[in-house]
């Protein structure tokens, strides 16, 4: 999948997730539970989930007459990608910048402390490689 195929929209984001959280869905079932959040019409929904078939993002197969769609890439494996492309294009490629410049807004303790443990652990994971 090229570079420019792994954008997403935030409306095509939030359809992924419900695609991940149904394990594969229709546009009327995604229809109704973004229409019900947010208002979208059921039109907007086919259109976007046309354009993450398009992308890539999605499979579909016909059931009784209506095309369910399935993810055909792991959420952490799409998410990792979006966090990776957006430190390379918002923070030139650095992690370590954007953890700076969360610390410096408005984080919680609780939240720091998280990200703290989460290095750690990351740290403690890397030292027992060989």
């Amino acid at each position: 999948m090229s570079e420019k195929n792994q954008s997403l929209g935030q409306l095509e984001l939030e359809v992924l997730k419900i695609v991940w959280e149904k394990q594969g869905c229709s546009v009327p079932e995604a229809a109704e539970i973004l229409s019900g959040q947010k208002g979208y019409a059921r039109t907007t929904i086919l259109t976007i989930f046309q354009r993450l078939h398009k992308k890539g993002f999605l499979n579909r197969r016909k059931k009784a007459g209506i095309f369910c769609y399935y993810p055909t890439q792991q959420k952490n494996d799409v998410l990792g990608n979006l966090a990776q492309q957006f430190v390379r294009n918002i923070f030139e490629g650095s992690p370590s910048g954007l953890v700076q410049h969360l610390t410096k807004s408005n984080v919680s303790a609780d939240e720091l402390a998280r990200m703290r443990q989460i290095i750690d652990d990351a740290l403690a994971a890397e030292g027992g490689k060989s």
